[in-house]
């Protein structure tokens, strides 16, 4: 259902369930399992999300199955939190993330896509959105609360209770996406790229602005500034910080992914 690739320090997990690449108990557990494999690996420090299927990123939840699912309330619960925990898990990776969407990102799909850091989409035919409401539902995996948060309530509230299917234009505009890329190759290409600086950046730092954007967000300004506090001085005693500020007064570049003398 995933296989990696890693490029330097570029992990790409290419999701592959056919025929739609639809969010499966199997493929959530994978999607766990994974997360902590990544954080885990040094060598790691950037993760590209792609799909095996030019024409679907990942389509949701498989509908046909629902007609069978246990509608108890208790079952339910189960299986909303599972999907909550494990996107949670995808957003708290400590390293940054990028989902490359060259087809349609629907539903769950688009949910997982909203708990990474950066989103490059392909336009063409490609639609994202949460087309639950058409169904009588609404989005389970955390789409009524991220989707608000990265652009804003009105568009959130067209997208959510008309169920909206955009276009990566429509998308980079409002904030959804954080660039629309042609169609073809430049999709996965432009997120690889971004993947790449990414993961020269210091990785202290970027871990502890990871911190500060997640756990700070939905704090209010005192308490958001408490969690900067604490993630700044983690950061000011790394040793990247060190090697950061040398090489800024020696002028010369900074080498933060040196390996440790064996």
């Amino acid at each position: 259902m995933l296989r990696v690739i890693q490029t330097g320090a570029v992990a790409e997990v290419e999701i592959d369930n056919p025929p739609a690449n639809a969010l499966t108990n199997e493929l959530y557990a994978s999607l766990d399992e994974l997360a902590d494999e990544l954080e885990d690996d040094p060598s790691v420090r950037a993760v590209v999300f792609a799909s095996a299927h030019p024409t679907i990123f990942i389509a949701g939840a498989d509908i046909r199955a629902m007609a069978d699912y246990d509608f108890r309330p208790e079952s339910i619960e189960r299986k909303v939190r599972m999907v909550h925990a494990t996107f949670l898990r995808l957003q708290r990776l400590a390293k940054p993330t990028v989902a490359a969407i060259e087809g349609h990102a629907l539903g769950g799909g688009c949910e997982l896509a909203l708990s990474l850091d950066a989103r490059f989409m392909a336009r063409g035919p490609a639609r994202i959105g949460l087309p639950e409401a058409q169904l009588g539902i609404i989005p389970g995996g955390g789409g009524t609360q991220r989707l608000p948060r990265l652009v804003g309530r009105a568009h959130a509230a067209r997208l959510i209770m008309l169920g909206e299917r955009i276009d990566a234009g429509e998308a980079e505009r409002i904030g959804l996406v954080t660039a629309a890329c042609e169609d073809g190759p430049a999709t996965r290409e432009a997120a690889r790229e971004f993947a790449t600086r990414l993961a020269e950046m210091p990785s202290s730092s970027i871990r502890a602005i990871k911190t500060c954007l997640n756990d700070g967000y939905d704090q209010d300004l005192v308490r958001g500034l408490e969690i900067e506090c604490a993630a700044a001085i983690d950061a000011l005693t790394q040793p990247e910080a060190r090697e950061g500020i040398a090489a800024f007064l020696e002028k010369r570049p900074a080498r933060f992914h040196v390996p440790e003398p064996a």
